[in-house]
């Protein structure tokens, strides 16, 4: 009975592990690295948001430890400005369940586009911070 309970303890600590290792929630992770696809394609600030590895360890980025989901995104001066103005698609934001900082400042976003999905903005706005710059245009 011992060598069954000591197997079971051994299989929880290993699926602990296996589920924690690369930090973030998948969805999550693949939500940061569209957005690392479309605002610096060739890694030159987020050169550490590589796939395979612990997305909550990654550059500007801090998780919950407890849930793994991501709470705060900073991406600020992350974007490559030979892109030019950047028009925000607010719908990348919305595998991130619970975000509570944004901050997308010094990135040359100058509006939204209209209706490519939903993020409540104005709820982090009011409930969180949020760096009001990135709000030019809107």
């Amino acid at each position: 009975m011992g060598a069954w309970i000591m197997l079971l303890a051994l299989l929880t600590m290993v699926g602990e592990w296996y589920g924690r290792c690369y930090g973030c929630l998948e969805e999550e992770r693949i939500g940061l690295l569209e957005i690392q696809s479309l605002i610096d394609p060739i890694h030159l600030s987020l050169g550490d948001w590589v796939d395979n590895s612990n997305c909550c360890e990654w550059r500007g980025i801090e998780c919950d430890n407890t849930t793994r989901r991501v709470i705060q995104l900073s991406l600020w001066w992350a974007r490559d400005f030979r892109l030019g103005d950047w028009v925000l698609n607010a719908s990348l934001f919305q595998p991130f369940k619970e975000l509570q900082s944004l901050d997308l400042g010094w990135n040359g976003l100058v509006g939204c586009l209209e209706n490519e999905g939903w993020f409540n903005v104005s709820a982090l706005n009011y409930n969180h911070k949020i760096n009001e710059g990135w709000l030019v245009g809107v």
